[in-house]
């Protein structure tokens, strides 16, 4: 029924194309007119575009009567953004307003509308509540809208002291995290103007969010308008599939006082972050970010042992900071602040288990997040603290062997016990937190077999921050110094550039850690099912 051809059309249907032809192309002279007599940047005149246009989706599904009518604009500006972006055929079409950044992106985005809006577009009918399909048309398109587009204003503004390069696409780490706050708020208001609740509509602002920040970092430049609503749009259906066909289902699992918690615990890690420089801007970006997912979907356990990680593993940092900068130096990043990079590898594996504990509630699941935590805090202390140890320590794989401090793989049995003691604090906090949160009449967050659950977190985290060490000295990428032939995680030293010596190019020693902490997760997850089994 929905592709049926219309036999008529409203007054509101005639309307609603009027004013979006006139809104969009407006949009475009604007910006064409800004660039041409210089008062804008090209850059500066597509973000116009690209923030404007957009919105436009957001009356859709309350104007147009018909799939039909709502496609007309969409498959009429691709032909039109073709002929007028940079690769157009024709030279004198071209608009200047849109010459910087991709040459087909403007072409990207049309296509990127029209495909939504012909699978997931419904009318509202009079009477009827909003078709949940339309809540993935706006959650997928809307993070191309404003996560995307806010991404590159924070980053070409804020953010050019931190670029990366992935796929030839060079993006900074401060844009990748604007587009996913952007998006996040985007998202949310979308949600709440289809009548969704607050807590349904804050889960699935965090779960867009959270996919085009990651999305939007990996994918070549350009392509990204094709790939975070493609990405957003699958996995939002996958999720409306679970619920049969209702988001609403989402409302069981969530409380609003603890998304509530989890915005201020997030916030509050955020700002003693950058008061006590352990986390740069970015850092403290991320670090709110997965704060608000890890407590505020997870639970009280789980934010409780992330949040004792940041705070712990912070304070052991500076513990001791003159007498380890020499052998801290030698560290890819140093004894910096952390970005949010850092923080990301920390957070990741935690994160996307809060988001399927939404789904299962399955207290197995914080089995495996209190192993993730585990590994980070075990190899933070253990490394943060090692370095303290009189004593040179010896290589992981060939303990019989001393090494220098400092160098990648190396451990000491002060680190090896400052390793345990940290995944014994998780263990323990886990066990604590969430005994009180059973007894307080919340859902059961810990498994029946509390002990086995200290037994497998702790185990997970020791093991988990062991094979760091190990990665550290078998795959991780090393380079050699030209000056003084020392072996280092570092590209500069000596003031000069160094050479790959050994390890695989790409295994950069943040990509070591989630290897470690996934290894970890999983070891808790074996423990805890062989205990049950034994």
């Amino acid at each position: 029924m929905r592709y049926v051809l219309p036999t008529s059309m409203t007054a509101l249907d005639i309307i609603g194309l009027a004013c979006l032809f006139i809104f969009v192309l407006s949009a475009l002279a604007l910006a064409e007119v800004l660039r041409r007599k210089d008062k804008v940047s090209g850059s500066t005149s597509r973000k116009i575009v690209h923030l404007s246009v957009g919105n436009v989706i957001l009356v859709f599904p309350f104007v147009f009567s018909s799939i039909w009518f709502a496609l007309i604009g969409p498959v009429f500006f691709i032909p039109f953004t073709y002929l007028t972006c940079p690769g157009s055929p024709i030279k004198k079409f071209k608009l200047k307003g849109v010459e910087e950044g991709h040459t087909y992106g403007t072409v990207f985005y049309a296509i990127a509308l029209t495909v939504l809006v012909a699978l997931f577009f419904y009318p509202k009918s009079q009477g009827e509540p909003i078709n949940q399909y339309n809540i993935i048309l706006f959650g997928a398109f809307m993070p191309l809208v404003w996560g995307d587009g806010i991404s590159a204003v924070i980053g070409l503004k804020y953010g050019n002291d931190k670029p990366y390069t992935i796929f030839g696409g060079t993006k900074t780490l401060l844009g990748s995290w604007a587009a996913a706050f952007a998006t996040f708020f985007a998202v949310t208001i979308s949600c709440l103007i289809l009548s969704q609740t607050v807590v349904v509509s804050i889960y699935i602002g965090l779960f867009t969010g959270f996919i085009t920040a990651i999305i939007e970092a990996i994918t070549p430049k350009g392509f990204d308008n094709l790939a975070v609503p493609a990405s957003n749009a699958l996995a939002l259906y996958l999720l409306f599939r679970y619920f049969s066909y209702n988001f609403g289902g989402l409302e069981t699992s969530l409380l609003l006082s603890a998304v509530i918690t989890g915005l201020i615990g997030g916030l509050i890690l955020a700002v003693l972050g950058i008061i006590f420089k352990a986390l740069t801007w970015d850092g403290a970006i991320a670090g709110f970010y997965f704060g608000v997912i890890i407590l505020g979907l997870g639970s009280w356990t789980w934010g409780i042992m992330y949040f004792s990680f940041f705070i712990l593993g912070s304070f052991f940092t500076f513990v001791g900071k003159n007498k380890k900068k020499s052998i801290t130096q030698e560290f890819e990043k140093g004894d910096t602040a952390r970005d949010s990079i850092q923080a990301m590898v920390n957070s990741l594996i935690p994160a996307i288990l809060a988001f399927i504990f939404v789904l299962l509630q399955k207290p197995i699941l914080t089995v495996m997040a209190a192993g993730a935590v585990a590994v980070s805090l075990g190899d933070t202390l253990g490394t943060e603290i090692g370095s303290l140890s009189k004593k040179n320590p010896r290589v992981s794989i060939k303990p019989w062997i001393k090494v220098e401090k400092g160098s990648p793989g190396a451990i000491s049995l002060l680190g090896i016990a400052a390793s345990v003691i940290g995944a014994l604090i998780i263990g323990f906090i886990g066990i604590g937190v969430g005994t009180m949160e059973s007894n307080l009449g919340s859902h059961d967050v810990l498994p029946s077999a509390i002990w086995l659950f200290l037994f497998s977190a702790t185990t997970g985290g020791i093991i988990g921050a062991y094979l760091d060490s190990v990665f550290a000295c078998t795959i991780q990428k090393l380079n050699k110094c030209g000056i003084c032939g020392k072996i280092t995680e570092k590209s500069i030293h000596c003031q000069k550039k160094t050479e790959y010596h050994t390890g695989a190019k790409w295994m950069q020693n943040d990509l070591v850690n989630l290897f470690s902490i996934i290894a970890g997760s999983l070891i808790s997850l074996i423990c805890y099912l062989i205990g049950i089994w034994i």
